[in-house]
């Protein structure tokens, strides 16, 4: 059986056309099996102490309890701005100021888990946003 060049073209064409999906959708599933089994072995509450105690160390906590307190002042007082307000101004300045030796670290814990527990982990890289996420919401906690 033996198929025109069209047909071998459109199903070229049509495999390229859902590879993002089925690669996005494979990724999906291995960040939602991944934290599956972070919360399930513990090591994600061993990774958010660890974390925690890195950002107290470098200075980072300090930090942003200072920033929030001259955030609140400046708004006028803790009765003239919500907590939604607060982190929304402050989240992307926190996670911008997460140290990049913390954000390495945390997201080299994360593959050594994944590695060690047998879930696909894409090769090393710089640090993402997940990473600076994580940081942040790790503080929050």
């Amino acid at each position: 059986m033996s198929s025109s060049p069209e047909k071998r073209q459109q199903l070229r064409s049509s495999k390229q056309a859902f590879a993002p999906t089925d690669r996005k959708t494979r990724e999906d599933a291995a960040r939602t099996e991944l934290m599956r089994r972070l919360e399930e072995s513990g090591e994600k509450d061993r990774i958010k102490q660890a974390l925690r105690v890195k950002l107290s160390e470098c200075g980072w906590q300090d930090e942003m309890k200072d920033i929030s307190k001259e955030t609140i002042r400046s708004r006028g007082g803790v009765s003239k701005i919500t907590v939604d307000e607060l982190v929304s101004e402050l989240l992307p300045r926190a996670r911008a100021s997460v140290p990049e030796n913390v954000k390495s670290d945390l997201l080299g814990n994360v593959r050594d888990f994944a590695r060690r527990d047998g879930i696909m982990v894409h090769p090393p890289g710089p640090p993402t946003g997940a990473a600076t996420a994580a940081a942040a919401a790790a503080n929050r906690s």
